[in-house]
């Protein structure tokens, strides 16, 4: 039996959304402690400066007014943004 162009298609992009969506790795999903150490990383190589009191977090970019963020803040953070959006994607 010959199939048709349309099938071909349909066959086609079937595959094609199998590929790219099934054989692709899971990325493993970082701590807490592990995201915030990269996150430190990454904001100071962009010029913000960290300073680690005990509860808190004080940043410091240049030319702005120094923020102080608390560990359960960041906690937050972390679960209600990060995770959710790693669930989702």
């Amino acid at each position: 039996m010959k199939m048709g162009t349309s099938q071909k298609q349909n066959l086609s992009v079937q595959h094609r959304m199998w590929n790219r969506y099934d054989s692709r790795p899971q990325q493993a999903i970082p701590e807490f402690s592990e995201w915030f150490l990269n996150g430190i990383g990454t904001f100071e190589a962009k010029g913000a400066e960290f300073e680690l009191i005990p509860g808190m977090i004080k940043i410091s970019w240049p030319g702005k007014t120094p923020i102080l963020r608390t560990v359960n803040d960041l906690k937050r953070e972390y679960e209600s943004c990060y995770l959710r959006q790693e669930i989702t994607a």
